[in-house]
């Protein structure tokens, strides 16, 4: 179970930080290529809002486990 505890904590901040870099590496290659630059903006839009669903993931997770475990974490 420590090891679920750990694999928890540490996966939220490499999922957003991970997005983050996906979002800004797709909006400077929409500035240098013109041509494409609609699909890395959408590419882009789609990095946030992964990121976005992913949180709320992870504090509905916490919300249910203070519920049903009493506050207590896995």
């Amino acid at each position: 179970m420590d090891i679920i505890k750990e694999i928890s904590k540490w996966l939220m901040p490499v999922c957003i930080t991970g997005c983050a870099a996906r979002a800004v590496y797709c909006l400077i290659q929409s500035n240098v290529s013109e041509e494409d630059a609609p699909m890395f903006k959408k590419r882009a839009k789609h990095a946030v809002k992964f990121a976005i669903m992913a949180a709320l993931t992870e504090a509905v997770k916490q919300l249910a486990e203070a519920y049903f475990n009493g506050g207590k974490s896995i």
